[in-house]
């Protein structure tokens, strides 16, 4: 691998190498964002851009209704350098801008979010949901010495009630005005400012391994 990682590293500018290996030193997977059945696709963009700018590597897309088309004007790019996991109903068709469709929650979709949370769960993430529901904490509540799988919901109704009742902690972020809730790309701004910051003055397990950097920047390189 370091072999090849020098090789191509010779294909680039010595400028663009370096700035890929200080956004390696950057990078976490401890920290993963999940997103149920967003259907703007700017929306979905958007946040890749916010995770991007936090150093968060990967993204699950549970996509049960709508397929992301991901926006590289939106995104800026950020998704091509991420790892996004994809999780796609059967019934799902291309999101579109637009307002969400009629369609109920199926027996397939909620399958699909079952699945998606269980391999979640299986790679050891704590299952962090995000909700418009009352009686529940605050994401400062939400501890950080753990990997963490942020879960943000559709932008009308929210997760589903599937993805609630997985959940190993909910939060809600306390709203002062007459709308209930904030843009979806700034809330997922504000969530990860406030667990990234967290995790990374906590200690050091949040950064990636030596084997990891050198798996994502030969990656990178190879499509760079």
């Amino acid at each position: 691998m370091k072999s090849e990682i020098e090789r191509l590293s010779k294909e680039i500018t010595p400028a663009r190498f370096a700035k890929m290996r200080k956004v390696l030193e950057n990078r976490t997977r401890k920290i993963t964002i999940v997103l149920e059945d967003i259907f703007q696709a700017h929306n979905a963009s958007a946040v890749l851009r916010n995770c991007d700018a936090f150093g968060i590597q990967e993204a699950v897309f549970i996509e049960n209704r709508y397929i992301q088309k991901i926006s590289r004007d939106v995104d800026m790019g950020a998704g091509k350098w991420m790892t996004i996991r994809r999780f796609v109903s059967p019934e799902a068709v291309v999101s579109k801008n637009g307002m969400p469709h009629s369609q109920p929650v199926s027996a397939l979709a909620n399958e699909n979010t079952i699945k998606a949370l269980d391999d979640l769960k299986s790679r050891g993430y704590a299952l962090v949901a995000s909700t418009l529901r009352e009686g529940v904490g605050t994401i400062d509540d939400v501890p950080v010495d753990k990997p963490i799988a942020l879960m943000l919901g559709t932008e009308l109704t929210g997760l589903s009630d599937v993805a609630h009742a997985r959940a190993d902690y909910l939060f809600s972020m306390q709203m002062l005005g007459f709308a209930q809730s904030f843009n979806l790309s700034v809330f997922s701004a504000l969530c990860l400012q406030n667990l990234s910051q967290r995790m990374r003055k906590r200690d050091d397990s949040w950064k990636l391994s030596e084997s990891e950097k050198d798996e994502l920047l030969l990656d990178w390189l190879s499509h760079s």
